[in-house]
């Protein structure tokens, strides 16, 4: 009987080991990196809440190291090398990377074995960073051409160009999204869209997929919640006026002291731009702003700065300080502004971008993406008034 016992406990043992071992197990990342120098390097875990330091070591002066590390299910890791970074996924026991020190970019272009992930997010990173360098060489072509007046037919074909690389960006990003086998890539490249409020459908049905066919992952959960909170930061900010909307009138005090009004505007295409002196991320878009100012004032463009202070004299000084040389009204009443209320303004910066018509065509544009939108705009604009005359003779 005791022998009995004895032998029922040692499987409950081991069973119990085994169990173990299926939820937490040891790894090992041998890296080498030819030419990079001898210095640290560190291993870090990308959890859901923190970033959490796994292991470091001294890479020896052929570039190679290895670390080592517990992990349960696969996951995002970053390995830090000076400045440098590369991103991989730990989701084997035995991983072994390679790759070549670039002193101007991460080292995201390597070669990994023992890791399906790691493999997959390097393929991923590596023409995602294409398509940005072809987009942004794009988009310096057609600010050279426009600081240098050239024809509007070159620059309908530059701006072209830009949007389809756009558009192949995107879809890249989604369809790798769908069919990443390793979970950390899919979720890793969907975020990519995160900042894109044109993407929101698209993510609440990615993360809706995921989550039913990963109900227990951590990471899925926090992407969904992730998703779930720029829905209803965009749901909050929506309760004006958006795209296809006619702007609604209203007439304010300009800096001067002269009334202006919205209506004033039409035959332009103009940006009402909700700010304040006050406001820090406002101050930090402003050279955006002064920038597209600059470079489309001269193709049927301005800017039309609505201000939430309540300080006259602050707003002058900012105005000043900024330089924004385009008309700039207010009612100094700040949050209780009514022309605020009416455009469902809940922060700023806010902006809405109007057509000569005066009806809204993009809202909340910032950085690149205003200058995108407004170069797309102008541009087939002028390819349709082109074509108008064209028609005519």
């Amino acid at each position: 009987m005791k022998k009995k016992i004895y032998h029922i406990l040692a499987l409950f043992a081991v069973i119990a080991m085994a169990s173990c071992s299926n939820t937490t197990r040891y790894f090992k990342v041998e890296g080498s990196v030819a030419g990079m120098p001898v210095q640290n390097v560190v291993l870090e875990e990308w959890g859901v809440d923190e970033v959490k330091l796994v292991d470091s070591v001294r890479s020896d002066k052929n570039g190679h190291f290895s670390l080592k590390g517990v992990y349960g299910e696969p996951a995002l890791y970053r390995i830090k090398m000076g400045t440098k970074v590369m991103l991989i996924v730990v989701d084997g026991e035995h991983i072994s990377l390679k790759a070549k020190w670039d002193k101007d970019y991460d080292l995201n272009n390597y070669t990994a074995s023992g890791s399906p992930g790691s493999a997959s997010l390097s393929t991923f990173l590596g023409r995602y960073r294409q398509l940005n360098e072809d987009i942004l060489a794009l988009q310096i072509a057609a600010d050279s051409l426009n600081v240098n007046a050239a024809p509007d037919s070159v620059l309908i074909l530059v701006q072209g160009e830009s949007d389809q690389k756009y558009k192949e960006m995107t879809a890249f990003v989604k369809n790798y999204s769908d069919s990443a086998q390793s979970v950390p890539v899919a979720l890793f490249a969907a975020r990519v869209l995160l900042n894109l409020d044109a993407e929101i459908d698209y993510l609440k049905t990615f993360a809706g997929k995921m989550s039913k066919r990963y109900p227990d992952n951590e990471f899925v959960a926090e992407f969904r919640q992730k998703v779930k909170e720029k829905t209803d930061m965009m749901q909050s900010e929506n309760t004006g006026p958006g795209a296809g909307s006619a702007a609604p009138e209203f007439t304010l005090t300009s800096l001067d002291g002269k009334p202006v009004a919205l209506s004033s505007f039409k035959g332009k295409f103009v940006l009402v731009d909700f700010w304040a002196s006050w406001c820090p991320p406002c101050r930090a878009e402003n050279p955006n702003v002064v920038a597209a100012y600059k470079k489309y004032k001269d193709r049927n463009f301005t800017v039309l700065g609505v201000s939430l202070d309540n300080d006259r004299e602050k707003w002058k000084q900012a105005v000043e300080k900024d330089g924004l040389a385009w008309t700039q009204v207010s009612d100094l009443k700040g949050w209780d502004s009514e022309t605020a209320a009416k455009y469902g303004v809940q922060s700023i910066p806010a902006n809405f971008l109007l057509d000569p018509s005066g009806k809204i065509i993009a809202t909340n544009l910032r950085g690149t993406e205003l200058d995108r939108v407004l170069n797309s705009k102008l541009v087939t604009t002028s390819q349709v008034a082109v074509g108008n005359t064209t028609a005519k003779k």
